[in-house]
């Protein structure tokens, strides 16, 4: 579920298995009904919804894939190929995404808002007994990243970081929160 950054939309799936099979619904906030944006198909339906920052498309996952579709209906568009579950997606105003999955190799991903091939934010450290790091969110003007470091052992150990994109430092907030 999102609501667009304009407020003016609702985003949603509907129906399907609580992973992936389901459909990609829009509703404008003043009307009762719903369209559909997105099916199910073979690559499975939509997961992890999110809205881009001029509230023109929508990104969401499939099975092995980040995809865009307009708001506006019509074909989905893949962005880039992923593996591993999703665990969260921003899109920023610089034309750019920041995704994370499950895969403990890697923590946070960027890619084009126009397609291309991912490249690597993040990577958990073991020293520091990380888990994963998962649920970016990029902050106004596209500087910086908001994102949960998961603890390897003990879920009340997470951490809320901040990740300036232009340094490539980051910054704990908050310890035992996600």
């Amino acid at each position: 579920l999102t609501l667009s950054p304009g407020g003016r939309q609702l985003v949603y799936r509907a129906g399907g298995i609580p992973s992936f099979g389901s459909a990609l619904m829009v509703r404008a906030i003043d009307q009762l009904d719903a369209r559909q944006l997105f099916a199910e198909s073979a690559s499975g339906g939509a997961l992890g919804v999110f809205a881009s920052p001029d509230n023109r498309w929508i990104g969401f996952f499939t099975r092995g894939e980040l995809k865009k579709v307009s708001i506006t209906g019509g074909p989905a568009i893949t962005l880039c190929q992923v593996s591993g579950v999703p665990l969260g997606a921003s899109w920023g105003d610089n034309n750019t995404i920041v995704f994370a999955t499950d895969d403990s190799k890697t923590g946070l991903w960027r890619v084009s808002a126009d397609g291309g091939e991912p490249t690597v934010l993040t990577t958990p450290d073991a020293v520091q007994r990380e888990g994963d790091h998962a649920f970016p969110s990029v902050l106004p003007g596209g500087r910086g990243v908001l994102f949960t470091i998961v603890a390897a052992t003990q879920e009340d150990h997470a951490q809320v970081a901040v990740l300036d994109l232009m340094t490539g430092q980051r910054n704990t907030l908050v310890r035992g929160g996600s």
